[in-house]
């Protein structure tokens, strides 16, 4: 058995023995290795993907009334900024991000920051990264500038679809247990923490757009090469007989959110293939974007389905009073004032 598959089996017997020994002590000679170091270290930090608090939002509403106790930073293009932005927020490029929020927690540590992209998709991912390398004060400006004023929501209006009438509700099974990826990281890295701050910087220097969204229209044929993953509550991925029975693209594997977060290691995150893209939906995209960057940093090869259920099922979302959390309109568009040029 290797190293890395110990690591599920381990957790799994340490639970089960605390359940019949309070007093239970556990193995502290077991030999990982980089990977299973860096998701021990990872979940014994506070586990923040896997967690209520992912994908660490902030209203705009939150934002614009409590603007003074935030650094905002935009992460779109110059031209996108210039076209329109929020008042003092600093336009920076997203591989900047590590060391200006470093720096801010190191000069202001009382302060919170706020990432800001166009749609919510890009600042969940980013934030989730921050967050693991133990940023706790970062937060990803909910559904992005398209919440902030209707001049930046065209973007969110247009993914809104119904793609397929053809979904099912058939359950597909996860895979057999394996192995988590190998990571090769450098011989001069000597503690758990500096290969995890080495390894997370090395996915935010990747950027998003190019290295991680899948697509903002969505086509069947992906899961002939995916592996397709619906993450979060049960009728996200089963639809009832008075919806259409449309459940979920064929192939599609569901993995639970709250409160089982099956992409724990004592869960069920090591049935995910580690030889195979992964592509992963949630409803409205900026949760499966954090678990993106979560299991990038884990050396999965993972994208994240921008909008998530609204481009696949918007009708459905729309008609499930138990999915309403997830669709994006109009009422999510504050029309707050915005300010031009650099």
């Amino acid at each position: 058995m290797t190293n890395t598959l110990k690591i599920f089996f381990l957790g799994v017997a340490l639970v089960f023995q605390s359940c019949l020994n309070d007093n239970a002590v556990p193995v502290e000679d077991i030999v990982l290795d980089e990977t299973a170091e860096i998701l021990r270290y990872l979940e014994s930090i506070g586990d923040f993907p896997n967690t209520e608090l992912a994908p660490a939002l902030v209203t705009a509403t939150e934002l614009f009334n409590t603007s003074s106790q935030y650094f905002i930073l935009d992460i779109r293009t110059p031209q996108e900024f210039s076209s329109g932005h929020i008042d003092l927020a600093v336009n920076i490029s997203s591989a900047k991000l590590y060391d200006i929020v470093d720096s801010l927690n190191m000069n202001y540590p009382n302060k919170k920051i706020a990432v800001v992209s166009k749609n919510g998709q890009a600042s969940s991912y980013f934030v989730c990264l921050l967050r693991l390398a133990g940023f706790n004060n970062v937060y990803s400006l909910n559904y992005g500038m398209a919440s902030w004023n209707m001049f930046f929501a065209d973007e969110w209006f247009s993914a809104l679809n119904d793609v397929d009438q053809t979904f099912i509700n058939i359950e597909f099974p996860k895979k057999p247990f394996t192995h988590l990826p190998k990571l090769e990281l450098p011989s001069s890295l000597k503690t758990i923490q500096e290969k995890t701050i080495y390894r997370i910087k090395e996915i935010i220097g990747k950027d998003f757009i190019n290295g991680i969204s899948y697509s903002k229209k969505f086509s069947t044929s992906i899961a002939n090469t995916h592996f397709l993953v619906c993450y979060g509550q049960p009728r996200l991925y089963g639809a009832p007989r008075d919806l259409g029975s449309r459940g979920h693209p064929e192939n599609a594997v569901w993995y639970r959110d709250a409160y089982l977060f099956e992409f724990r290691s004592v869960n069920s995150l090591q049935t995910l293939p580690n030889d195979q893209p992964i592509l992963i939906y949630s409803g409205d995209g900026q949760l499966s974007a954090c678990l993106a960057a979560y299991l990038n940093v884990l050396g999965y090869d993972v994208k994240t389905l921008l909008f998530g259920a609204n481009q696949l099922f918007y009708w459905r979302l729309n008609a499930d009073p138990q999915l309403a959390e997830y669709v994006f309109s109009t009422a999510d568009v504050m029309n707050y004032p915005y300010v031009s040029g650099n």
